[in-house]
């Protein structure tokens, strides 16, 4: 055996047979570090205080011994959970439910915003294992629909986060609800004053276990910094998500308002987003995070608040499109990627403003920063030309086309080859506005440049050639000879992406996408060229019209 114990399994624990079965079907099979360490003493009956980061598998330390100990035969509450935030709470009720189920435990998860219908049924129904958040645990306790009187155990989940969102009071309440006579487990990523002085009054002589010493990111995890214009913040995060591809990626603002409108624009340009705030209702969090889970939204939106206790397998990259206020925030939100020992990443988008907020994080969390230049139009564009192409030449070697050999057959031996291509590759921009997609944005700063050239070992990005180029900011160039010039009431301020128009003018004048130059977005208008012989036929299909979003558009020829 290694001298961490790597070697133990869960049966080495002390955890009984139908336990390692249900973890086996769950695709469990070797403990973590933290789970080693703490079940044995848990089983043991000690009061345990475990300073332990997220992401780091402190769920299971906890859920597994008590699945153990409580007694199905008896059906009062016998454990009870406290978690800081709803999602939190819901997603240790879901493991207690999914690894106890076949163990006839019967749990309960009391939390806000939602009715307390279903909640009082389960109570009513009788129950082994409470999660609750301290509100409605409280409310419960008040209404006499919970007693803590049975309870032999209690288990507090990111106790310092339960004290950071003004639940002490709470806390302390649910507590001294319980018996005196009890074993009570707490877990916490910091062991602030606050927290030895909970642990001082409510614990016995608890066994402490450090598995950080202070705040750490995982070691998983790579930290990038991107260097960016403020005016091309959202710029940015667009070329990066093209170019990284997460498979699941979290994206971080500081506000609800924000949240919502980085999402909308998001979801203009094609990505599958979803918001999560503490504007929505529990029932339209609850969805979003499951649609989260099950890959229909690919990009989450959140606040701080709001993905407090996000557990979801398979996020892969987490983006501060705003720079968090201190060093805790910063690795909480970047333990949401990298758990449990897989890999992530963590990119900032690093305005001038925010560089002595990132170095000082850097500084105090102790991590390595690579430095990496915002990928260019055209590096965005080859990207989602590289993807498209391989997966082409996938769904060729896999066969299963004979439903359109024969038309396609037909089609080349018709028409030019290349010219048949490029016809059907405009509509697939059009449809999905990726293929032309990425923002030529202003690099920062030459220093800069070079310090993430020097990163990053690549050599600069050449420029994109200006018939590639659709997104300049820039109003005085030239009109390209047999474009003309048109001016579209609807521009930055009504949130109008470069790729939103394009489909709009597709769409809705039935031209390709081949037709349409360079586009202009400013504040309140946007200038697009187009070919001289479909100018009328855009101007006809546009002018007094409404997109989906209800915008009123109006369309002139503007002046070269």
């Amino acid at each position: 055996m290694t001298d961490n114990g790597s070697s133990l399994s869960f049966g080495d624990l002390g955890l009984s047979e139908d336990l390692i079965e249900s973890l086996d079907r769950n695709g469990i099979r070797e403990p973590l570090e933290v789970q080693r360490r703490a079940i044995p003493l848990v089983l043991d009956g000690r009061d345990l205080l475990v300073q332990s980061r997220t992401g780091t598998g402190k769920t299971l330390a906890f859920v597994l011994p008590l699945l153990q100990r409580v007694d199905p035969e008896y059906g009062f509450p016998q454990a009870l959970v406290v978690a800081p935030t709803r999602e939190l709470a819901n997603q240790v009720g879901a493991v207690f439910a999914r690894i106890g189920r076949s163990l006839g435990i019967r749990t309960a998860t009391l939390t806000g915003g939602v009715p307390y219908g279903e909640q009082l049924q389960a109570l009513r129904h009788g129950v082994h294992v409470v999660i609750g958040t301290p509100g409605r645990l409280c409310d419960h306790i008040d209404r006499r629909t919970l007693s803590l009187k049975s309870c032999e155990f209690v288990a507090l989940d990111e106790a310092d986060e339960i004290l950071d969102m003004g639940f002490q009071e709470d806390l302390e309440k649910i507590l001294e609800s319980l018996p005196a006579k009890r074993q009570t487990l707490l877990f916490s990523a910091t062991l602030a004053d606050e927290i030895e002085r909970l642990a001082h009054r409510y614990m016995r002589q608890p066994e402490r276990l450090s598995l950080s010493s202070g705040l750490k990111a995982a070691a998983t995890l790579r930290h990038v910094v991107c260097e960016v214009n403020r005016a091309a913040k959202y710029e940015s995060l667009v070329n990066l998500l093209h170019v990284e591809q997460p498979e699941l990626a979290l994206v971080f603002c500081h506000t609800k308002l924000d949240t919502e409108d980085l999402a909308r624009r998001l979801l203009a340009e094609g990505f599958k987003v979803g918001c999560l705030n503490g504007n929505l209702a529990q029932a339209v969090r609850s969805s979003t995070l499951e649609s989260f889970r099950q890959h229909e939204i690919t990009v989450l939106v959140a606040t701080d608040v709001a993905a407090r206790g996000i557990d979801v397998r398979g996020i892969t990259h987490v983006f501060n499109y705003d720079i968090p206020a201190n060093v805790e925030n910063y690795i909480h939100r970047g333990g949401r990627a990298g758990r449990a020992g897989h890999e992530g990443r963590v990119l900032n988008l690093v305005a001038p403003a925010d560089r002595r907020k990132i170095q000082t994080i850097v500084s105090a969390a102790q991590i390595r920063i690579e430095n990496r230049l915002v990928p260019r139009g055209n590096e965005v564009r080859k990207t989602l030309r590289d993807k498209f192409f391989e997966t082409l030449a996938n769904r060729i070697e896999a066969g299963a086309l004979d439903d359109f050999r024969e038309f396609a057959a037909e089609l080349l031996e018709n028409l030019d080859a290349a010219a048949l291509v490029s016809a059907l590759l405009q509509d697939v921009q059009a449809g999905t506005g990726h293929l032309a997609a990425g923002y030529d944005i202003e690099p920062p700063g030459r220093s800069v440049r070079k310090q993430a050239e020097r990163d990053a070992k690549r050599p600069p990005e050449p420029t994109a050639s200006p018939s590639r180029e659709r997104n300049r900011s820039r109003t005085e160039r030239a009109v390209e000879d047999g474009m003309v010039r048109l001016r579209v009431s609807v521009g930055k301020g009504e949130r109008l992406l470069p790729g939103h128009l394009v489909r709009v003018i597709c769409s809705k004048a039935q031209i390709a996408g081949s037709a349409i130059g360079a586009i202009s977005l400013l504040p309140h208008h946007a200038l697009v060229d187009v070919q001289q012989d479909v100018a009328r036929k855009v101007v006809a299909a546009l002018d007094c019209s409404r997109d989906e979003q209800g915008r009123s558009w109006s369309v002139t020829v503007s002046p070269s």
